[in-house]
């Protein structure tokens, strides 16, 4: 359970000859997951490729991000970096062309949407079934952080400037430069703290994954004097610079991560940002009450809190799939429920 948590199962199993006082099943467990894990990314590396073909034809270069970024960046082997689907972050205005292609392709959009407008859902899932009976995710986003109250933050033309060549997964593929891969890393990790993930049917809540502190520890180590300054900048000029540190740490404290001392000098340096107070400083309530406070307008108001308070009868159904044949007041039900039960933290 715990290394299903972390997310680290591929990690261990390439380290497996050092385990030799593991029990017998915790090995085997690990060289199943490895397998499993190899299996998965030999498929989703087929059909990522295909989408981001198809994408480049239609002119269209989106960002990749997180896990598969890393994956085919800084992890030798791409399957060790476990993960259950992949994030592309497409300009807003390749938002259309890009649907487009994803239909075109197979993928089937998702009722997750809880039917809020695009300025306001700012990311949805489409999936896609293959021959060999996985099913595979892409979590497509139009703007880096999905939090109204953080709209703007590292803009689609920041995040393209300079990307990265990941050629292990596609002559078309790109990334983040690594300064700001770090810092989304960072972010990502804090959204977290409050918001809710999933690892194996089960929902946790916390930031101290060890394959988040493993990614920040892979990218910390191999940037340069001049990378360096520039999370520096970027974190203070996006108002995350404690966020930034915090993920920073978490890695120094678990993983001895080494980082220059004066990056977390600079960081800690700076004070008031409304950024990073939404992320560490924030409640579920409190952040739910900073997002509508940011949206312009009564009547957007009003829809967002709507569309949050009572989803649509696709979004309940998806989310809910083996209630899906039940009557939507006892899938609100449940949902009440499961907004009151006590949160399971994974660490």
């Amino acid at each position: 359970e715990r290394i299903a948590y972390h997310g680290i199962a591929g990690l261990l199993n390439e380290q497996v000859a050092r385990l030799g006082d593991w029990p017998a099943p915790a090995i085997a467990y690990l060289r199943d997951q490895g397998r499993a894990l190899a299996m998965w990314e030999l498929r989703h590396q087929a059909v990522l490729g295909e989408l981001i073909g198809a994408l480049a034809e239609a002119g269209i270069r989106p960002l990749l991000l997180k896990g598969t970024a890393l994956a085919y960046d800084l992890y030798p082997q791409s399957a060790t970096r476990a993960r259950g689907d992949s994030d592309l972050l497409v300009a807003s205005g390749d938002l259309a062309g890009a649907r487009r292609v994803l239909g075109r392709l197979g993928y089937a959009l998702q009722p997750l949407d809880e039917g809020m407008a695009d300025d306001l859902a700012l990311q949805e899932v489409w999936i896609i079934g293959c021959a060999a009976g996985t099913v595979h995710a892409i979590d497509l986003h139009w703007q880096l952080i999905n939090a109204p109250a953080l709209a703007g933050l590292l803009d689609f033309a920041t995040c393209a400037v300079d990307p990265l060549p990941l050629p292990r997964l596609h002559a078309q593929a790109w990334a983040m430069r690594r300064p700001l891969t770090l810092l989304h890393s960072c972010i990502h990790r804090a959204m977290h703290l409050t918001s809710p993930y999933f690892v194996n049917g089960m929902t946790y809540y916390g930031g101290d994954r060890l394959i988040w502190a493993s990614d920040i520890d892979r990218i910390a180590s191999v940037l340069t004097e001049a990378e360096w300054q520039d999370v520096v900048d970027t974190a203070i000029r996006q108002g995350m610079a404690a966020v930034c540190s915090d993920g920073l740490a978490l890695a120094e404290r678990t993983l001895r991560t080494e980082i220059p001392g004066g990056v977390m000098a600079s960081l800690a340096a700076v004070r008031g940002e409304r950024g990073s107070a939404y992320l560490l400083g924030a409640g579920q309530a409190r952040r739910a009450w900073l997002d509508f406070q940011a949206i312009p307008g009564a009547g957007r108001k009003l829809a967002y809190v709507a569309a949050r308070s009572f989803p649509s009868a696709g979004f309940m159904r998806g989310k809910y799939p083996r209630m899906a044949d039940r009557p939507l007041a006892l899938l609100h039900a449940r949902r009440i429920v499961d907004l009151l039960r006590p949160r399971r933290s994974g660490q």
